[in-house]
């Protein structure tokens, strides 16, 4: 029952957002049933009032393909009925960039927001709701005023859902930010209810006092673009709705009805109200990423408790619903160790960027040069949260997102080299040991004008990057094959047992089938897998050169060989080409006779057809699911136009497949391509005390090279 004479403040803010680099039909198809449709839902209710947070990759978008939206936005900045918050520009996750780069993205979309929409920003939207308790001071030092976090951190300090009908102050060194809860009920209720249902629920808030604030935060692209069973939510917002009618504009109308309910931006609230006063918050993001960021055993152990809690199943229910929480947002980057590459990679060539930037980074008159601009702008793009994490959407499993990531920082790395080499200060060729993946253990960077090759010798001295200079893309951007927590475990899916890096060292006696190695399950014979190999390096004038070497065993019938392997991986300068040497010695009184196999992994592009594998004489199809006798193969990306040659020093097995991974999308599993993975077998006949040599040459260049 409504009461009359009582009072509630009402926010509401829409946030839209689309990943660096996404593609435009995919954009273009959020912006006609949603982004559109919603903005001139918000125009046609002039006493409606919203807060709007544009990430700052979709306002450029709009810019370029749709100039009439932005006049949209204006208009309804005229009208004094929206305020736009800000953020990163490029949506990064906040807590995981550097202080400096956290400010320099707020200002950035700051400064887009006030020249192009002569607006000021005075609130913040935290990407995924990332917090972590550093944050304040930054925050106070881009001058805003309040930060939006989910209702679930206030009452995790033991507060009631009523307290969270206030914002609070938090503090960091003495850096103070206002707090505004989002309400978490009405996530659930918008627009998967009827819209009096939502009217119903704020209605039992209402005070004599009116002091209250309920936020609701939702995506635009909720509003439009998301499935919802057998439809999409543009059928509930804007067709037929519930009861025939749209759902947005009955909204709208019904709380343009409520004279009990102020519809306020948040700036307009906390100018007349104060915060309700101090408050401390542990790290935290919303509920569903702290479960989904847990390794899989421990996140499927921790969303069963939670089922069991909501379904009232076992004591003290609404205590665990209240205090339960799992990891927080850094555990992805341990998680997937892919996505540990592509963040420390971002941090290694930003300061690659800073020391160029502190020696040839200014004109004449102390301002950036262009380039180093060009530079920076191209390390936040890969600083796009999107790509790094995996929950309810694809995240690092959308390999076009990877690559993305890849392209704006090696692009990065291309312009620091360019301004180095034109003031005849060369950086390449360069080889060195350096911990690029905080790991505590060196890895091995060889970086040439062409390429860049980089050495994980703990993980069985494979190596687990190539960049192509020329294109800007990394050629081993795959990922593995992992059981995910929802995955059916009666249904078997292939799996890696090892990371898909290329070169590791594998043994086995299986008599191997295409079945075999593309469920890699054949029998694991060695212990150079995954491994740590000894390693020295060397540079000789244009020529770097990585050595290898470890000393092991394989176990066959019964008898323990000890084997040493050695491999060194040269690359020149001006060369595009990567030659990888081996020695396998047998260090037994007994001859060897196995099957050695190695692997090659790559990623050219998302769409299959685009890549052409040929072997000399025949073309090999497209659906890789055969083997074949070569000593040679060559692979081309027609839409990257990137090629790269696999030669052997004497003919093998070669059994290609492409990596398929099954993802989660909105409740459903669907499958997704990480790259094509190319297994070499060789046969091994190695007497006792003699040794085996061959070459595995990699030339990696742009088409037409």
């Amino acid at each position: 029952m409504i009461i009359i004479n009582k009072k509630l403040n009402f926010s509401i803010v829409f946030h839209f957002h689309q990943p660096v680099d996404n593609f435009d039909h995919v954009i273009q198809f959020a912006y006609e049933n949603s982004y559109l449709p919603l903005l001139n839902t918000i125009f046609d209710h002039p006493k409606i009032k919203c807060g709007l947070h544009f990430s700052g990759g979709l306002l450029e978008w709009l810019m370029r393909k749709h100039p009439e939206y932005i006049d949209l936005i204006k208009d309804l900045g005229k009208r004094n009925q929206i305020e736009i918050l800000s953020g990163g520009f490029y949506e990064p996750i906040f807590a995981v960039i550097p202080d400096e780069d956290k400010l320099a993205q707020i200002n950035k979309l700051k400064d887009f927001i006030k020249t192009n929409f002569n607006l000021e920003s005075y609130g913040f939207w935290l990407a995924e709701r990332v917090w972590e308790p550093h944050l304040p001071r930054i925050l106070e030092l881009a001058k805003l005023k309040y930060i939006l976090i989910d209702d679930f951190h206030i009452k995790a300090n033991g507060l009631s859902e009523i307290d969270t009908f206030y914002p609070y102050i938090t503090e960091e060194q003495g850096s103070k930010i206002t707090v505004v809860p989002i309400n978490e009920p009405l996530r659930y209720l918008t627009p998967w209810k009827k819209a009096e249902v939502t009217i119903e629920y704020l209605s039992k808030y209402q005070t004599d006092k009116g002091d209250r604030l309920i936020t609701l935060i939702d995506d635009a692209e909720k509003m439009g673009v998301w499935p919802a069973g057998d439809r999409t939510t543009y059928d509930i917002c804007f067709g037929t709705g519930y009861d025939g009618t749209p759902w947005l504009p009955k909204f709208f109308e019904l709380l343009e009805d409520s004279d009990w309910l102020n519809i306020i931006t948040i700036n307009e609230y906390l100018q007349k109200y104060k915060p309700r006063g101090l408050i401390y918050m542990p790290t935290a993001s919303y509920d569903k990423m702290s479960y989904w960021v847990l390794p899989t055993h421990a996140r499927k152990r921790l969303e069963n408790l939670i089922q069991k809690a909501k379904n009232n199943e076992i004591p003290y229910s609404k205590d665990i619903l209240e205090f339960v929480k799992g990891g927080f947002w850094r555990g992805f980057l341990i998680k997937y160790y892919e996505s540990n590459a592509m963040h420390k990679k971002m941090l290694y060539i930003r300061d690659k960027l800073k020391l160029v930037e502190s020696l040839y980074g200014l004109d004449y008159k102390g301002e950036k040069i262009e380039a180093i601009k060009n530079a920076w702008d191209h390390i936040y793009r890969a600083q796009c949260n999107d790509c790094y994490w995996h929950g309810q959407f694809g995240g690092i499993y959308f390999g076009f997102m990877r690559q993305a990531v890849y392209h704006h920082l090696i692009k990065a790395e291309k312009i620091v080299e360019n301004i180095m080499f034109s003031y005849k200060n060369p950086i390449t060729p360069s080889i060195r040991e350096y911990d690029i993946n905080f790991c505590g253990r060196n890895e091995i960077l060889m970086e040439t004008n062409m390429l860049n090759v980089y050495i994980d010798c703990f993980h069985g001295g494979s190596i687990f990057e190539i960049d192509e200079k020329e294109t800007q893309q990394n050629i081993l951007n795959v990922l593995q094959r992992r059981r995910e927590a929802y995955h059916d475990e009666n249904v078997q899916l292939p799996f890696d047992r090892w990371r898909k890096y290329a070169f590791m060292d594998h043994f086995t006696s299986d008599s191997l089938t295409q079945e075999l190695i593309i469920n890699d399950a054949y029998n694991e014979l060695g212990n150079f897998v995954d491994s740590q190999y000894e390693h020295s390096i060397k540079q000789d004038n244009d020529k770097i050169i990585a050595f290898l070497w470890k000393s092991g065993e394989i176990k066959l019938n019964d008898y323990v060989f000890k084997i040493k392997i050695s491999k060194s991986i040269e690359v020149l300068e001006k060369n595009h080409e990567i030659l990888v040497k081996y020695k396998i010695q047998n260090l037994s009184e007994k001859d060897l006779e196995i099957n050695y196999l190695t692997e090659i992994p790559f990623y050219l592009s998302g769409d299959l057809s685009q890549t052409n594998i040929n072997i000399p004489g025949n073309d090999f199809p497209a659906d890789l699911n055969q083997q074949f006798n070569t000593n040679e193969i060559r692979i081309s990306s027609k839409d990257l136009k990137l090629s790269f040659d696999i030669k052997i020093s004497e003919e093998c097995l070669f059994f290609g497949y492409p990596l398929i991974s099954f993802i989660s999308t909105d409740g459903t599993k669907n499958p997704s391509y990480q790259g094509t993975c190319m297994t070499l077998v060789k046969k091994l006949n190695i007497d006792a005390g003699a040794e085996k040599n061959f070459n595995i040459l990699l030339n990696v260049y742009k088409n037409g090279q």
